[in-house]
């Protein structure tokens, strides 16, 4: 988050801890029930605490957790269920820089506008390259008209540079939200795609 909106993260990730997954999320896991898949190995970008990572842990996935503080990652650690420890991973990192493993999901929930725009494409290439084939990466891209747009720090892209970004991968869901939320304790310009893309075959 630009830093004159930004909570502690401390304070965000703890707030976040007893969120439900996203709906997004559930229903790109419902892609792969509906294709009767088992669950395999996901990658969560920008965990936090792990709202998410608790979903898919709940639902028999395997997850590489990812994020730069290290708060949120020992939040998530404290609450994953005993029986689902030996099936996480947490690695401490940037997430443009992280080695992605092979992996059927990869779930970047409000965490790609954070990649710095020369790396953002060199991300989804590197993230595409790592999803076994019939993998999905899904997650949100900020618009151009949210608040945040003028921010050196976040990355925005027009509807058209959003699917642009996703050509070479099937798009599944494609959702706009282009109005007004609270974020940071504030009413904020909200301008964001909410996507689901499907890897059809190897690069």
């Amino acid at each position: 988050m630009p830093a004159d909106v930004q909570p502690s993260w401390a304070g965000f990730h703890k707030a976040a801890l007893g969120r439900p997954p996203r709906e997004l999320l559930v229903r790109t896991l419902n892609f792969f029930a509906v294709e009767r898949r088992p669950p395999g190995v996901a990658v969560d970008l920008g965990c936090g605490s792990g709202p998410d990572t608790l979903e898919l842990l709940r639902r028999g996935w395997q997850v590489h957790a990812v994020d730069a503080e290290a708060s949120g990652l020992a939040m998530l650690r404290d609450v994953v269920p005993p029986e689902a420890q030996a099936r996480l991973f947490t690695h401490a990192a940037r997430f443009e820089s992280f080695e992605f493993p092979p992996c059927d999901l990869i779930w970047a929930g409000f965490a790609l506008p954070f990649c710095p725009a020369s790396e953002f494409a060199a991300l989804l290439r590197r993230a595409a390259s790592a999803l076994n084939v019939g993998g999905r990466i899904a997650g949100d891209i900020f618009g151009d008209r949210h608040a945040w747009s003028v921010e050196s720090d976040v990355t925005t892209l027009s509807e058209q540079q959003a699917r642009s970004a996703l050509d070479y991968l099937t798009i599944e869901a494609f959702d706009i939200e282009d109005g007004y939320r609270v974020s940071g304790g504030e009413v904020t310009r909200w301008h964001a795609f909410g996507f689901a893309a499907r890897k059809a075959a190897t690069d």
